[in-house]
């Protein structure tokens, strides 16, 4: 199986060291077949384990990332309507006042943590000054009630358990970045390694040696990276599933399709997360992955994979749940 992405590297790693194996039993001796630095087999394998725990680090990481940009979109659509309601309530209930031009404006739903935060803190503070009414504002008893009864302490409550949440998703961020560049760091001198076998194990058989035609491949063959396909998708708000579409794949050695996701605000395949696979013959998936509540964006590739391994992404598309 050719290097196409990360999928692909431990069964990549694999092929190699199977072969590695097999070479072994062939040429003998203390440690068999060795690449510079009296690297072995074994050693192979052993950074072969190295890279399979950073691997599922990586999705674990990538897991708890997306947990907490959940749990912050949750929040974000709890809070968001609240403050739509505040200014008209505000200019309804004390018209003329003091108060009306501190009213802050809400913030879009995918707006940076640091607007979300500012005007959030500038609502519980107006409202505060609202609740004190010193001096009176004619004609309004405090405390102000946006509805429901719904009051200043809720709301207060509800934006620090939205700022830890932003805090959270940066926190949780961060983490996966790190676990991605350890991931990269460990895979980088095992390529290295891979490409030294290739060039040099052939020189340890003998001349015409079955092994020799049966290397493992790194890269694609030419010609043989399909066709990529083209991506579409929406929001369906009867189902709350985003509907993905795209067009069916003409390669004849098509195994699957591979559905991944980005949390943007970019598409970046190296960030990427598989969300599910589908068969040949079907062109359409519907998933709320990414997309836990109102306002959540989400951005999605189709991969066409071929039964070599070679793979190929589609356009990126957004999805906005509404």
């Amino acid at each position: 199986m050719p290097i196409t992405g990360v999928g692909s590297w431990l069964p990549t790693i694999d092929e190699f060291n199977a072969h590695w194996l097999a070479v072994n039993a062939v040429v003998g001796g203390l440690g068999g077949f060795k690449l510079s630095g009296n690297y072995t087999q074994v050693m192979f394998a052993g950074d072969r384990t190295t890279l399979a725990t950073a691997i599922t680090d990586v999705q674990n990481k990538d897991n708890a990332r997306q947990n907490a940009a959940g749990d912050r979109d949750v929040k974000r659509a709890a809070i968001r309507p609240r403050m739509l309601q505040f200014g008209p309530t505000v200019r309804g209930l004390l018209p003329n006042s003091r108060h009306i031009p501190g009213i802050p404006r809400t913030p879009g739903f995918s707006q940076s943590p640091g607007v979300w935060r500012d005007r959030m803190d500038d609502m519980v503070n107006l409202w505060l000054a609202i609740n004190t009414n010193t001096p009176p504002v004619t004609g309004f008893t405090p405390p102000l009630l946006l509805s429901g009864a719904y009051p200043q302490a809720t709301f207060a409550t509800e934006r620090t358990a939205l700022d830890t949440a932003f805090t959270v998703v940066s926190a949780t961020d961060l983490d996966a970045t790190s676990a991605r560049e350890i991931r990269n760091a460990a895979f980088a001198p095992m390529y290295q390694r891979m490409k030294q076998y290739r060039l040099s194990v052939a020189s340890a058989l003998p001349v015409g040696h079955p092994l020799i035609a049966s290397i493992p491949a790194l890269s694609p063959a030419p010609g043989s990276t399909p066709d990529p396909v083209q991506l579409s998708a929406s929001w369906n708000a009867g189902t709350e599933l985003a509907d993905l579409l795209w067009s069916a794949c003409t390669e004849p050695d098509l195994d699957y399709y591979s559905i991944r996701y980005h949390p943007g605000p970019r598409y970046k395949s190296a960030e990427e997360q598989t969300v599910d696979s589908v068969i040949a013959g079907t062109e359409a998936f519907s998933t709320f992955f990414g997309l836990p509540a109102t306002g959540s964006v989400a951005w999605f590739k189709v991969y066409v994979v071929t039964t070599t391994g070679n793979e190929k992404g589609s356009n990126a598309v957004k999805v906005v749940r509404v």
